[in-house]
């Protein structure tokens, strides 16, 4: 059974910490291609979590190339050289962006725009940051 780490109290939302996990995997070859998930209620039903949530979390990972979904067979990890076209397209980079950028503001309870405001101001002054 794999290992998953759910924490509700975070401040991040349960789906983005399933769906960063579920990259991790795949990323890291600890799912490599071929590799079949589990269905979506089978994964719910493991991490207590609803199968709303689970199913979200598949559609944006397929959506982003790293799965893909094979009607009545099941949801594979794709081969690698699939995966990584549709994870740095324009539109996912931006998207897993935007996702960051939401998950630090919710995180440290402020605001998007005072998020932003911040970046702004870092931007003005010429000082990057590590």
């Amino acid at each position: 059974m794999e290992e998953w780490r759910l924490d509700a109290r975070s401040g991040i939302p349960l789906y983005l910490q399933l769906k960063q996990q579920i990259i991790q995997k795949i990323v890291q070859g600890d799912w490599e291609p071929g590799y079949q998930l589990p269905t979506v209620r089978q994964l719910a039903v493991d991490i207590t979590i609803n199968v709303n949530t689970v199913s979200r979390v598949y559609q944006e990972v397929e959506r982003e190339g790293f799965i893909r979904t094979q009607q009545g067979k099941g949801t594979f990890v794709r081969p690698q050289e699939e995966w990584a076209k549709g994870a740095n397209s324009r539109e996912n980079l931006v998207s897993k962006f935007s996702s960051v950028i939401a998950e630090m503001a919710h995180a440290n309870g402020i605001t998007l725009s005072e998020l932003i405001s911040g970046l702004q101001s870092l931007i003005d002054s010429g000082k990057e940051r590590p």
